[in-house]
């Protein structure tokens, strides 16, 4: 069944008008029309079976047939990123999304190669925001990550470091993943991911003088990108979170 993104400021009663992309693709791109039957989510945790009732090209809307809800996270996962170059930070918000993530936020550290300023974050934050929709689309993910504006390190040490904070290192003294973590977490997470060649050695006494502990993913050199997965996957794993409920009846109190 098609599925198609609309925030709760669209949910009207029993009544989902989608905005013009949505719509567009609905329409223009699969060709959906009157009467067909389709999957909406509004990102923070309900999903609805619906029919479209209007299928126009200046507006496209959907009757809900029945609403479920996914439950909020036990405990959010963090990812600081330092920026890789080219479309590689697309493929990890898709993936970041896919694991669970809570937030994003992409980090111009001293080795970031990509610089970005002014309204070329806005602009960047749109499109990845678009990156995120789309996976959570694809792959059933109630829960729309936040992508944050693109910062600095001094800017986001301004943050207090959550329960459970780990910076993935090349440098010595950091200690295995596995026994950085609690058996099972519930906590508030936080992983830091540098660039090629790692945080630079003043970055690392800053980032750990922060709160957060160094850990080791074993000794082969991973790609930035196979770090992050890596990473998520095992807190993904260590949160253990139920699985979405099915659809029910439509629920009231929207």
């Amino acid at each position: 069944m098609p599925r198609f993104y609309a925030p709760a400021a669209q949910w009207l009663g029993d009544r989902v008008v989608l905005a013009e992309a949505e719509g567009r693709h609905a329409v223009e791109v699969l060709r959906l029309k009157q009467g067909d039957s389709l999957s909406l989510f509004d990102g923070a945790g309900a999903m609805a079976s619906a029919r479209l009732i209007v299928a126009g090209k200046r507006r496209v809307e959907a009757e809900i047939l029945g609403i479920a809800r996914t439950p909020a996270p036990v405990g959010k996962t963090t990812l600081v990123q330092a920026v890789p170059k080219g479309k590689l930070f697309e493929w990890i918000l898709e993936k970041a999304a896919e694991l669970g993530v809570s937030r994003i936020v992409p980090l111009l550290s001293e080795r970031t190669v990509v610089h970005l300023d002014g309204a070329e974050r806005d602009r960047k934050r749109e499109k990845w925001e678009k990156v995120v929709v789309e996976a959570c689309k694809q792959c059933g993910q109630n829960w729309l990550p936040e992508v944050a504006l693109p910062v600095n390190l001094q800017s986001f040490l301004k943050e207090p470091a959550p329960p459970v904070s780990l910076v993935a290192s090349l440098h010595s003294g950091a200690v295995p993943l596995r026994s950085a973590l609690p058996e099972t977490l519930r906590e508030d997470a936080l992983v830091w991911v540098g660039p090629e060649g790692d945080f630079s050695p003043h970055e690392m006494e800053q980032i750990v003088a922060w709160g957060a502990r160094p850990v080791t993913l074993g000794d082969i050199v991973l790609r930035v990108e196979t770090a992050a997965m890596y990473c998520l996957s095992v807190l993904a794993h260590h949160r253990q979170q139920p699985l979405s409920p099915a659809i029910g009846g439509v629920a009231s109190g929207r």
